[in-house]
């Protein structure tokens, strides 16, 4: 009985160890494969992100960034701003943001702008088919910046808790709103501009 119980206490910690090494190889071998493909959804330009000219304050440069939306469809922010850009940020559980997108809807036919929807959900499905519930057709975004830097795009760069950036095509930010309720204040300022 002894014999069989040493036997047993070595060779169980013995497979178990071989299976976590092996598990643990696949997995370095898995993740180095997936690592160089997979990027955030909101990847900034590290170039432009460098420049002393460049952040996310009023009448600073923004810097370059690659949006790659629920669908697949990847736009860098230089090439969007051809025309004024609303940066949107919202939730699927925000019924607020929900009642905003019809003023967002309106501005997108009266103006000549780009809009692009950030949501901090990664619910990339359920996103999807909210905008398409909702027949927004421009870019909606699931921002998983914390699965590789810790933080989610706003907090990486120090932006506060934005609802709206308006960047204009010098590549500057206009304006930035904070309150859902400034969405009428978006209006006014896009007016403004498309005025001047």
């Amino acid at each position: 009985m002894r014999i069989i119980q040493t036997q047993k206490s070595v060779t169980f910690p013995a497979q178990l160890f071989l299976v976590v090494i092996l598990f643990f190889s696949f997995s370095l071998q898995y993740g180095n494969a997936q690592s160089s493909n997979v990027k955030p959804n909101i990847a900034p330009d590290e170039f432009t992100a460098k420049s002393a000219a460049s952040g996310w304050n009023v009448g600073s440069t923004v810097p370059n960034v690659t949006f790659n939306d629920v669908n697949n469809k990847k736009a860098e922010l230089y090439k969007l701003l051809e025309k004024p850009v609303i940066l949107e940020f919202w939730t699927l559980d925000c019924a607020k943001c929900k009642d905003n997108k019809r003023y967002l809807k309106a501005f997108y036919k009266q103006f000549d702008i780009n809009i692009v929807g950030i949501s901090t959900d990664e619910y990339l499905n359920q996103i999807r088919q909210y905008a398409k519930d909702l027949d927004l057709h421009w870019m909606n975004v699931s921002d998983d910046s914390k699965k590789f830097v810790g933080k989610t795009f706003v907090e990486a760069n120090n932006l506060g808790n934005p609802t709206y950036i308006l960047i204009t095509p010098d590549k500057k930010v206009h304006k930035i709103f904070y309150k859902l309720d400034d969405v009428k204040l978006l209006g006014v300022e896009l007016q403004k501009y498309f005025n001047q």
